[in-house]
């Protein structure tokens, strides 16, 4: 049966090959214009797409079980636009790359969905068309029989009319030998018609047993029929429920996978938002935290400076009371003037001299020696106007001219 159907196939494949290249075209078109249709109109469902079609042809189109729809994904929450509202001015900018990223996040997840959608339609296109093709050859299948079924009655036909026709021609002849038989003796008659009979029951016997056979191939014939129908419904009736099977797991795999993708965004934009925060609160904090130190800072500089300029003018009022002292004690050698030289002198804390260098001569060493007595004459030395302005070393230019 399949050998037949296949050369009857080859005969006319150039049709078959027409009619599968013109459904594959209307399918596609089918397929690309519901899918820009959906893709337009479906913006509430942040960008996913629905396509639910199905095409059918002929009979063949009608035997094929109609998909399952996949069910449609639940629209995505949309974003707390209040919750946005009550972030702070100071954390618009930091929130400007977050945002970016999620939506570089939703574009990629929707070109990911839109590519899973145009798999599952071709999928679905694929199965549709394996369908079609097997309910064709059920279709074939079927006629093929019908038409052997045919020619086996049509044979059964052939063969009752030609041994009807044996049996007319051989009474035909009977009667003839019955009549050349009375014609010829008597005698012969009784032989002739004992011969008849037991001829007429050895035809019967034949016919019946013939009878017998046509009528038991004929019941063969029909039990293998209808055992090879219930074979085919029962593998039709299984690949059905395979295939049904297995749609039903691809839609709860892919229903699956979506929560779990919609679960995992929700978490990343939650630690996105609660990153974002902390680190509003952190950097934040820290600008405080420098404008306090800078703060701090300019007043210890500000007060150090004002602390500086006293000490540097209570110093100088310090070593100008030294220079006074040792001046006055000074007794002015004959003939010295326009003295000028640099004194380094060594004290206690009490004022008291235990050193006295001239870095350079006073003009002589009399005029040396006279100011070396005056700088000892003055000891103690005036003592500071506070603690921390003491210095054990001092320098200063004697100058008594000046």
């Amino acid at each position: 049966m399949v050998l037949d159907w296949l050369e009857r196939v080859g005969e006319h494949w150039r049709a078959v090959v027409a009619a599968v290249l013109v459904h594959v075209i209307l399918g596609g078109l089918l397929f690309f214009s519901l899918d820009f249709w959906h893709s337009d109109a479906s913006q509430g469902n942040q960008g996913q797409t629905i396509v639910d079609a199905s095409v059918l042809t002929g009979a063949a189109g009608s035997d094929a079980p109609t998909p399952k729809p996949d069910p449609t994904p639940k629209p995505a929450p949309e974003p707390d636009q209040n919750q946005n509202k009550l972030q702070p001015d100071d954390t618009q900018a930091d929130e400007d790359p977050a945002q970016a990223q999620e939506q570089a996040a939703r574009e990629k997840k929707a070109a990911r969905e839109k590519a899973e959608r145009q798999k599952a339609a071709e999928a679905k296109a694929a199965q549709q068309k394996a369908a079609q093709e097997k309910a064709a050859q059920q279709k074939a299948a079927q006629q093929k029989a019908a038409q052997q079924k045919a020619a086996q009655e049509k044979a059964a036909q052939q063969k009752a009319a030609q041994q009807k026709a044996a049996q007319e021609k051989a009474a035909q002849q009977k009667a003839a030998q019955q009549k050349a038989a009375q014609e010829k003796a008597a005698q012969e008659k009784a032989a002739q018609e004992k011969a008849v009979q037991e001829k007429a029951a050895q035809e019967k016997a034949a016919q019946e047993k013939a009878a017998q056979e046509k009528a038991a191939q004929e019941k063969a014939a029909q039990e293998k029929a209808a055992q090879e129908k219930a074979a085919q419904e029962k593998a039709a009736q299984e690949k059905a429920a395979q295939e049904k099977a297995a749609q039903e797991k691809a839609a709860q795999e892919k229903a699956a996978r979506e929560k779990a993708a919609k679960e995992k965004a929700a978490r990343e934009k939650a630690a996105r938002e609660k990153a974002a925060q902390e680190k509003a609160a952190k950097e934040k904090a820290a600008r405080e935290a420098a404008a306090r130190a800078d703060l701090q800072e300019a007043l210890e500089q500000e007060s150090a400076g004002r602390q500086k300029a006293a000490d540097r003018k209570a110093l100088a009022g310090y070593v100008q009371a030294i220079k006074d002292k040792v001046e006055g004690n000074w007794i002015r050698p004959p003939g010295a003037s326009n003295i000028s030289c640099q004194v380094h002198v060594t004290q206690l804390p009490g004022g008291q001299v235990t050193d006295v260098r001239l870095l350079g001569s006073c003009g002589g060493p009399a005029i040396d020696r006279s100011v070396r007595q005056a700088i000892y004459k003055s000891d103690p030395l005036p003592s500071p106007p506070s603690g921390n302005l003491f210095q054990s070393d001092i320098e200063f230019t004697f100058k008594p001219d000046q």
